[in-house]
């Protein structure tokens, strides 16, 4: 069995999985944020397009990645002992 580090599968798979898992959670921080600042929606009205879009995005990219990592995982035969 390859050390990880040099394998190409876990480059392509895990790593870019973790980065787009890392990536929805810094939108998702963002959108946080957003939340904290906003004014009068915030509190009863509709929040704006922009903020639900990022929101969604954020929450796409997260969930994508973790698949695509544990996609890469299940490639790279490590997880024959679950």
């Amino acid at each position: 069995m390859p050390l990880m580090a040099y394998s190409t599968t876990f480059a392509v798979n895990v790593l870019a999985g973790y980065g787009l898992t890392v990536l929805g959670a810094l939108l998702a921080l963002a959108a946080g944020v957003w939340w904290m600042r906003a004014g009068e929606w915030a509190h009863g009205a509709r929040p704006p397009m922009a903020f639900r879009g990022l929101s969604t995005v954020a929450f796409v990219l997260f969930v994508v990645g973790l698949f695509w990592q544990l996609f890469g995982y299940i490639h790279l035969n490590y997880t024959t002992n679950w």
